[in-house]
């Protein structure tokens, strides 16, 4: 079958607004509805490899998720710092990873690129070559014939990496927190956007907005900030998802893991996201 995947960026300058769950939660769904995928984790958190490691390894994943992510993945550098790690030998040159040295399978229809805390070192290096490595990667391996979405969850910050993430990107999508600060996440990002494109040259398109930990209890303070927000410059331009991404306190808690499909009403909402997110990517190819 030929595939043209559809890359896509998830991110905010802002933290804290259900970034990774709203990831993760996209990229389970979507495999379960038959697309394949693959999710990239470039924030060096790594909560969404925490995440999926603990719900698709957890039978080979008998002496806790930290041992197993440091035997299996770590030690073999089977992470997305494989990518960056900066030469120590100017007479060697630098070879993308192969696929097979670096994908982890999770499930049908589901492989990961796991994330690592070092890469927090790739801020050091000068080289702006380094900003072309995940897109790279993608087409040395041909992953776009491979997969149908492939989903970077990026840090909330400005980075080598980060630039990296869009650089390789078709889209960016953008979920956010409806709070009194939330203006601050979208503006630093839209100015970052539009100097990437215009520095690089890139055709990245916004795929939209996305209200996450939305909470249903208070709707008259929500209604308020979002007519606040929306009305705001930074704002006005961008396309606004009908579905939303509500609380589920039964996450934070993690009685069955931390994936948003685990749970009935954070999956529903993931449902109507992913519905909505496969229409928007159709018209903007249009």
């Amino acid at each position: 079958m030929n595939r043209k995947a559809k890359i896509i960026s998830v991110i905010n300058m802002k933290g804290g607004v259900g970034k990774t769950t709203l990831s993760i939660g996209l990229a389970d769904y979507l495999s379960e509805i038959g697309h394949k995928v693959l999710i990239i984790d470039a924030d060096p958190q790594f909560n969404a490899t925490q995440a999926l490691l603990d719900a698709y390894t957890s039978n080979e994943n008998t002496t806790g998720d930290d041992n197993f992510y440091n035997s299996k993945i770590l030690n073999n550098r089977k992470t997305i710092y494989r990518l960056f790690m900066p030469q120590t030998n100017m007479l060697d040159s630098y070879n993308t990873p192969a696929y097979d040295d670096l994908i982890i399978n999770l499930k049908k229809n589901l492989d990961i690129l796991c994330g690592d805390l070092n890469l927090v070192l790739v801020n050091k290096v000068s080289d702006h070559t380094f900003v072309k490595r995940i897109r790279n990667f993608i087409e040395d391996n041909t992953l776009s014939e491979k997969y149908d979405f492939i989903i970077i969850d990026c840090p909330p910050t400005l980075t080598i990496y980060t630039d990296s993430a869009l650089m390789a990107s078709d889209f960016y999508l953008i979920p956010n927190r409806i709070d009194r600060y939330s203006i601050v996440g979208i503006d630093s990002l839209q100015k970052a956007v539009i100097n990437l494109v215009r520095e690089e040259r890139i055709p990245l398109k916004c795929l939209g907005l996305i209200y996450t930990m939305v909470d249903a209890n208070n709707p008259v303070k929500q209604e308020k900030l979002k007519t606040d927000f929306e009305s705001k410059e930074a704002v006005c331009k961008i396309d606004i998802f009908s579905s939303k991404l509500n609380i589920e306190n039964n996450i934070q808690r993690g009685y069955s893991g931390t994936l948003p499909t685990r749970y009935k009403s954070s999956k529903e909402d993931i449902e109507a996201i992913s519905l909505e997110f496969i229409d928007k990517i159709k018209s903007l190819e249009v």
